[in-house]
């Protein structure tokens, strides 16, 4: 019984050894060779994707893009030795054979263009297609290509590239279909990447033509920002250099004589010529004249050059009867420009321009370079502006200049007045005086009495005697004021000098039935002054208010410490002045409408006032309203320590 259990199990054990066995070789062992191939394909394609994947970039011209292509297929037929490789291109309706990947020892003749169909069929679908034997169908003259490289079975993958480039077709041949189902994803993966390359390459090219036209055009605007920067400075360099001539022309102590030659010098140095000059209208003799101050040219030939404006042969008098610049290449050989002129300068480029004040010309500007063909449109436009400044300076220099001869007629003749003046008053004292003591002998009745008449006749005698007298001091006074006369500065009290002007004219001030009032501060601080002149400005403030004022009047002099001055007031509520002669009471010899055929007086007081004041570094001025009263002030700045 044991026995028979034994063999039992051993027979069973067999049978268990032999099953699995059967199992192992017959299920197992084909699955495992089967995952190991199917591993190692994958990891082959993904070492391939991965390689390539690394090699792949955007080519930036088209023939880079046809070298990756064969790089592809290179490493295509790598990983399929056995097979061979086939690149058509559609192109006027067949495919030409543009590449291939097998190895000849002798290499065939092919031809240049193929028909087929699938072809066709697989470019228009653009999927890929299998052909497990290719010797069905009709495939026309790809038999003999075919044959050649000995395929039987094909798989066709057709790829676009991007930018407009003919359709392409990659054919894998072999000699059976064992290795398509391996090949497929190598294929898609290849056309796929090709496809995605040619695109990306396109973006890549169209962005570079576009970066490429953004570059040029920015290139392009650049350089003409240069160009109007250029000519912005050139602009600004011309303004500032003709800002300086008529700085220099109009300024005080500025030499109007040379304002046209030093532009004139300042075109020459801008357009680089030799010769520029300014011809202008001479009316009497109607010719146009070279004006002193050209720049290149000597008198002599200046004075050699003057052409009559009826002369129209002449660029120059063209110019100026028609006003429009001209330009010439070469002077000596143009029809246009008499040649002696220009061989008298020895010029050949030329450019003139008309010279305009407003709506009047009044001659042109002739520049000239002994070079040819040297002169451009651009600098004729320069021309053109600076013959306008140049009209405005040569109108200003000549304004000037009259200006200046009339100014110095006219202080002359003051001089001469001055010292008429001075030489009159001195002449007229002397016998004034004489006249005034027999005046005044014959009316103390010491020659004899008087009858009523005679002493009516000798008092008007004596009054206008008096006024001449005073109108003499008053000229003479103005004669030393105008003469620069030396003040005798010293430290004065203002307040004693008011106090001494006060008493001086408060009898007067009974005459005429006036009150006079001193309402000075307890102190003043000393000032700087000559006291007999302004004693005199405070005499003839006080006379004048009660002269001006009228009877009853009340009129008051005030003093007050300013700080840095001190001012003095005469004060009156007399009618006042009008606010249109206020202005001009300090002016010579000016009396006012109202009072000049009632109040007798010179016109002179107030304006030897002026001249005083000022000359001790003071200030003097009036203030009044008409029906209320004036207030003459003047103020002396205070003494320093």
């Amino acid at each position: 019984m044991v026995n028979e259990l034994l063999a039992a199990a051993a027979i069973g054990t067999a049978g268990a050894f032999g099953a699995y066995w059967y199992l192992k070789f017959r299920c197992v062992l084909p699955m495992e060779s089967a995952l190991r191939a199917s591993r190692k394909a994958f990891l082959d394609f993904t070492a391939f994707t991965k390689e390539t994947l690394e090699r792949a970039y955007a080519p930036e011209q088209q023939e880079h893009y046809g070298d990756l292509t064969n790089y592809y297929l290179i490493k295509l037929h790598k990983s399929f030795p056995d097979t061979c490789t086939l690149l058509f291109e559609k192109g006027q309706g067949q495919w030409r054979l543009i590449n291939y990947l097998k190895n000849f020892k002798v290499e065939p003749k092919l031809l240049t263009s193929y028909r087929w169909s699938a072809f066709d069929r697989s470019s228009s679908d653009g999927e890929l297609l299998r052909f497990d034997d290719v010797n069905t169908g009709d495939y026309q003259n790809v038999a003999e290509l075919f044959s050649v490289f000995g395929v039987r079975s094909a798989l066709m993958c057709p790829f676009t590239p991007a930018g407009g480039a003919p359709e392409r077709l990659i054919v894998f041949g072999a000699g059976g279909p064992e290795l398509f189902g391996a090949a497929q994803p190598y294929l898609r993966f290849v056309a796929s990447q090709l496809n995605s390359i040619s695109k990306v390459s396109d973006q890549v090219l169209v962005l570079k033509k576009e970066t490429e036209n953004l570059k040029n055009e920015v290139s392009a605007v650049v350089k003409e920002l240069d160009v109007a920067g250029s000519r912005l400075i050139q602009r600004a360099r011309e303004r500032k250099a003709l800002y300086e001539v008529v700085t220099s022309v109009t300024a005080p102590g500025g030499d109007s004589q040379y304002g046209c030659a030093a532009i004139l010098n300042i075109v020459a140095k801008i357009v680089e010529a030799d010769i520029v000059a300014s011809l202008l209208f001479d009316e009497s003799k109607g010719e146009l004249v070279v004006s002193p101050g050209a720049y290149g040219i000597t008198d002599s030939e200046r004075m050699c050059y003057s052409i009559p404006v009826n002369n129209q042969a002449s660029s120059s008098v063209r110019t100026f009867l028609t006003r429009k610049p001209f330009i010439s290449a070469d002077a000596q050989n143009d029809p246009d420009v008499l040649a002696r002129y220009a061989k008298l300068w020895e010029i050949h480029s030329l450019m003139i321009v008309p010279i305009c004040l407003r709506n009047r010309i009044i001659g042109v500007m002739r520049v000239g370079s002994r070079k040819k063909d040297f002169f451009t449109p651009d600098q004729l436009e320069f021309l053109t502006i600076i013959a306008d400044e140049l009209a405005i300076i040569i109108e200003m220099v000549t304004l000037y200049e009259n200006l200046s001869k009339t100014a110095q007629e006219l202080a002359q003749l003051n001089r001469l007045k001055d010292e008429f003046l001075s030489t009159v008053s001195h002449e007229l004292k002397t016998p004034l005086t004489t006249i005034k003591g027999f005046v005044s002998v014959i009316l103390s009745g010491e020659v004899g009495p008087l009858n009523e008449q005679q002493l009516n006749f000798l008092s008007v005698v004596d009054q206008s005697v008096n006024r001449l007298t005073h109108l003499i001091s008053n000229l003479l006074d103005l004669s030393r004021l105008n003469g620069k006369v030396e003040m005798e500065f010293q430290k004065a009290d203002l307040a004693e000098l008011v106090r001494g002007s006060v008493s001086n004219v408060s009898l007067k001030a009974r005459e005429k039935k006036v009150s006079l009032t001193n309402a000075l501060e307890k102190k003043l601080p000393a000032v700087q002054a000559d006291t007999r002149w302004i004693g005199q400005v405070i005499d003839n403030l006080l006379i004048n208010a009660i002269k001006y004022a009228g009877p009853g009047a009340k009129i008051s002099v005030s003093g007050t410490d300013k700080g840095e001055a001190v001012v003095i007031c005469v004060e009156d509520n007399g009618p006042g002045i009008p606010l249109e002669e206020q202005k001009m009471v300090f002016e010579k010899f000016y009396r006012g409408k109202a009072s000049a055929n009632q109040v007798p007086g010179t016109g002179l007081g107030l304006a030897i006032s002026r001249s005083v004041v000022e000359k001790h570094g003071g200030k003097i001025w009036v203030e009044s309203k008409p029906g209320k009263g004036a207030r003459f002030c003047f103020a002396l700045p205070v003494a320093k320590k």
